[in-house]
């Protein structure tokens, strides 16, 4: 079909300059033929346009920074490169781009010419959380009146992901106490960071205060100290993905704690509660981290009866950290039978304004009930809840 149209405006332009070619020979005089001779390179062009081939015509897309952050922009440059400098007066590209199910297209007329490469760049500003997929470019060949139009599509795929804020928490040890009374503390890593038990190999990320210099003076490599287990710090964050209006400020306050782990060296265990729960155990490298970040740019929000827990379950003597933008009686009593005896348990619920507190009142005291802390965050304090939550 689409071959059969195509086919059909060149009929068109031939009819054209046929009609035009007659009328100037049977009508005759200087106006009948100054016409036909006006029309014969508009003609031309389009007939040649059409025997243009597209596979002459390559497209490369490139990304200057796959590492953007919500609310953040991208510059995506097209690069149209050529071998025969065949004069195109306009082209018309699309760029497509698919994000949360959504489609939309970027359109922009370019003047191209005789030249061989063209480029063009434009910024997406204002970006939301997910991953965004560039499927193709469609590129668009007209002449000067519209009579020939050439349509391709270029496969050209690229993916990059909108990672979503961090803010830089005042990071606090959940190990307190022995393991017999464990309580949640307030303590700085540093108090605990005195004797080694181990070294491992130096990874991208660790602190420079935690290298092992002895053993990189015997052996020229790169070791990080470890230290006992039962001082470390061991978290359990939890994210419940139920929908909300503040979930986009639950997913970055989760995202602040995955990445405050890692610079502080705990090792951090990460779940999330949703139609597809996942488990991220004793994160300690960059690259758990990563994976991590990775899947909470991903992550989106789901009907509360769609939300499951993981099926593994994590250490049960960890702390436990539960992120949610929806407080609701049942899921807590779901992770409580789910996650039994941990050392201490938080939730962290994400607000907008204090009119959330007071209607969530009557939930709050029933959650407190099952001996559980309720810490609300506001936007603005959430550099200090972590602190303030589990501090004694």
């Amino acid at each position: 079909m689409k071959h059969l149209k195509s086919f059909g405006r060149f009929a068109g332009v031939l009819a054209i300059g046929v009609t035009a070619y007659a009328f100037a020979k049977f009508q005759g005089g200087f106006v009948s033929w100054f016409i036909f001779y006006m029309l014969v390179p508009f003609v031309a062009y389009s007939i040649l346009l059409y025997l243009y081939p597209m596979r002459d015509i390559r497209v490369e897309r490139h990304i200057e920074d796959r590492h953007i952050m919500r609310n953040g922009q991208a510059v995506i440059r097209l690069i149209i490169k050529r071998k025969w400098p065949f004069p195109l007066p306009y082209i018309i590209l699309a760029d497509k781009r698919i994000h949360a199910k959504q489609t939309r297209t970027v359109r922009q007329m370019a003047l191209i010419g005789f030249r061989r490469t063209y480029e063009y760049s434009y910024v997406l500003k204002d970006l939301t959380r997910g991953e965004y997929t560039l499927p193709a470019v469609k590129i668009e060949l007209v002449d000067f009146f519209n009579w020939i139009r050439k349509k391709e599509v270029f496969a050209v795929h690229d993916t990059f992901l909108v990672y979503p804020n961090v803010t830089g928490l005042m990071y606090q040890s959940a190990a307190g106490g022995t393991r017999g009374g464990q309580r949640l503390s307030a303590y700085t890593p540093a108090k605990d960071a005195t004797t080694p038990s181990s070294v491992r190999e130096y990874a991208p990320g660790d602190r420079i205060s935690l290298i092992h210099w002895k053993s990189f003076a015997r052996t020229s490599k790169l070791m990080t100290k470890e230290f006992d287990e039962q001082r470390s710090e061991q978290y359990t964050v939890l994210l419940d993905c139920g929908k909300s209006e503040a979930f986009e400020d639950a997913v970055e306050f989760a995202a602040s704690i995955v990445v405050s782990a890692r610079e502080h060296q705990a090792k951090l265990t990460f779940m999330t509660a949703s139609s597809q729960p996942s488990l991220f155990p004793r994160m300690q490298s960059a690259d758990q981290t990563r994976q991590a970040l990775v899947h909470l740019a991903k992550i989106h929000s789901d009907d509360a009866h769609r939300v499951l827990l993981p099926t593994e379950k994590a250490v049960s003597e960890d702390a436990l950290l539960v992120v949610t933008a929806a407080l609701r009686l049942d899921f807590i009593r779901r992770v409580l039978h789910f996650y039994r005896n941990p050392s201490g348990m938080v939730c962290f619920v994400m607000i907008t304004d204090e009119e959330e507190v007071k209607r969530m009142d009557s939930v709050v005291s029933q959650v407190k009930q099952l001996g559980v802390k309720v810490r609300f965050v506001h936007p603005s304090d959430r550099a200090v809840a972590l602190k303030e939550a589990v501090a004694v």
